[in-house]
């Protein structure tokens, strides 16, 4: 299977999940702009994921193409087991050619590199002998599958120059997948897809098993029973059916309306865990041209919302406003498109803003006794303490079942997360440690969602006591440009409120690395090619977040009926409170 994923930042998510799924990577680099934007959290993520990788620089007949110094570049920044084992040759202006090092007498260098890598070739090697194509790439196969070397290639995609030998380096360097077709079903679905005639359809890695048409499969994720009706695979854009889906393969399964990207099917073990690539850090409301199209639009975020939950669609209805995350501008262009050509709907979007988080400044507590009007009862009391940046939420109950039974337990763990959404300063609360300290249920009062109720009130106001500080999105940064620029980019950055590092120089070219707020920098590769008539670089990734110096950042009220507003609050839960929706 080849998964092909858009190289922009504004789909880092397309990257992330197909990261999940995949044995081995082809990284697709420019042989004229080289290290760009996205291929540096890329390479980091093929890292933490161990997953082997091949490269291949594209565009060598390009005016400007210098793919020797690309391959030097991220050798010295990504890896030095970074081996190229074809060189361009230039057979005209606008053409190129390929030459293999790895053929009947292979490169020197190349053959140091893969014996230093493997005891039987270097002992060989040491010994001599003059190793051969064969028992070189043998070697350097098994190098690639451990990521001690990783395969560099070169050619022209639009002139179909070096794609055959990219083709059998895939089969030749990268893993195969593995195939327990007899062992217990085990897959994941990494993406959700919508077809006009057949509806949702839900694309799943298989990693262990068989999976047939008609089949009951566990999800593991949502604790249900699945009902597969057909099993499909990918052809050119169309589906085809197959009937069956087995171990190492990749299907796209019908019959499972609710399933969402991540859940994983049957047996969890085999699964390798999620990277997060990147999250999105802006916020946009859509709103519909035709006001009579606000429900149909709400309906269709939410549906694109379950196929990309990096979407985040947010619906207030008291404010009738609806909220999207994004990553950036060109993810609205092709939102408004899908709404467009999909559901008919035209919808505008505002100007992007930041999303901020907010942490609690100091431990305090947060309690609750929702025991009137009768039948209801939820009595908490929760410790909130501040966490290490980064750590999001870690909660824990100190409470036996014998004070709150073990169901209304479970609903306060399921529920806790979305209790945060909103600070007191109207933003996500992150990075601290919530403790169940105290609290009762009772056997006959309690029902279900009291204790929802209740925790969301106790945290709002436990937020109160402790106060919060708001954190910003930091981005980590790379710029290269002639010395010439190097006064003006620095400055620029000391107004941003960015840090840098010393600048690394080399004949005439300073790279700067350092860190840099979104809030601050968000138009600035625009400003950066104004100053430096477009030749300066510039590469970004999300970096964290970090606290707002004081007079810093965006504090917004809560949407909706707050949790502090505790009657009006309990009204609306109840249902006794019907918020407009026309």
């Amino acid at each position: 299977n080849l998964i092909d994923t858009p190289g922009h930042v504004d789909f880092s998510a397309e990257v992330e999940r197909a990261l999940r799924v995949l044995d081995g990577a082809v990284l697709v680099l420019s042989a004229v702009e080289g290290i760009q934007a996205q291929s540096e959290p890329i390479w980091r993520a093929l890292e933490a994921m161990q997953i082997p990788t091949l490269l291949f620089i594209n565009k060598v007949d390009r005016m400007g193409a210098d793919p020797e110094a690309v391959v030097e570049a991220i050798q010295r920044e990504w890896s030095a087991g970074i081996v190229p084992i074809y060189r361009a040759s230039k057979t005209g202006d606008n053409d190129a050619a390929i030459v293999a090092l790895l053929g009947d007498e292979p490169d020197e260098m190349l053959t140091e590199s893969i014996a230093e890598c493997d005891d039987s070739l270097l002992e060989e090697y040491l010994g001599g002998a003059v190793l051969g194509g064969d028992p070189l790439r043998a070697g350097l196969a098994r190098a690639t599958h451990r990521r001690a070397l990783f395969p560099a290639l070169c050619g022209s995609a639009k002139n179909d120059v070096g794609t055959v030998e990219l083709l059998d380096a895939i089969i030749d360097y990268l893993p195969d997948a593995n195939s327990a077709v007899d062992e217990p079903a085990s897959g994941v679905v990494f993406r959700i897809d919508h077809d006009a005639k057949i509806g949702r359809i839900a694309g799943v890695r298989l990693y262990r098993g068989r999976l047939q048409n008609r089949d009951n499969v566990e999800n593991f994720t949502a604790q249900r029973t699945e009902k597969i009706t057909q099993i499909k695979k990918s052809f050119l854009n169309k589906y085809e059916d197959t009937g069956v889906l087995e171990a190492g393969d990749i299907g796209f399964l019908c019959g499972m309306p609710a399933a969402q990207i991540g859940d994983i099917l049957g047996d969890p073990a085999p699964v390798p865990g999620a990277y997060v690539l990147s999250e999105p850090l802006l916020s946009v409301q859509v709103q519909a041209c035709d006001a009579a199209d606000h429900t149909r639009l709400e309906e269709a975020l939410q549906q694109l919302s379950s196929e990309d939950p990096h979407l985040g669609f947010k619906r207030f209805s008291e404010e009738r406003e609806l909220h999207l995350k994004i990553m950036g501008v060109i993810q609205t262009e092709i939102v408004t498109e899908i709404l467009r050509s999909r559901f008919g709907i035209d919808a505008i979007f505002s100007e992007p803003t930041v999303v901020y988080k907010e942490t609690p400044k100091q431990a305090g507590y947060g309690a609750e006794s929702y025991t009137m009007p009768k039948p209801c009862w939820a009595i908490v009391k929760y410790l909130i303490e501040p966490g290490p940046r980064g750590s999001g939420l870690v909660y824990t109950s100190e409470v036996g079942v014998d004070k709150i039974r073990r169901k209304s337990q479970e609903e306060i763990a399921a529920n806790i997360t979305d209790a945060l959404k909103q600070g007191i300063q109207g933003w996500e609360a992150t990075d601290l440690k919530v403790t169940l300290v105290d609290g009762s249920s009772h056997l006959v009062h309690s029902r279900p969602g009291n204790f929802v109720i209740a925790t969301n009130i106790a945290m709002l106001k436990g937020l109160t006591e402790t106060g919060t500080t708001l954190l910003e999105p930091i981005l980590a940064y790379r710029i290269s440009a002639a010395d010439e620029y190097m006064g003006k980019i620095t400055a620029n950055i000391i107004e941003m409120r960015g840090t840098f590092e010393p600048a690394e120089m080399d004949n005439g070219i300073f790279v700067l690395r350092g860190r840099v707020p979104l809030a601050t920098s968000m138009d600035y590769a625009i400003r950066l090619s104004g100053i430096t008539a477009g030749k300066a670089k510039y590469s970004i990734y999300f970096d964290g977040y970090e606290e707002c110096p004081p007079g810093e950042g965006i504090s917004r009220d809560y949407k909706g009926i707050s949790p502090l507003d505790r009657s009006k609050y309990i009204l609306q839960m109840r249902g006794a409170i019907t918020l407009a929706t026309t």
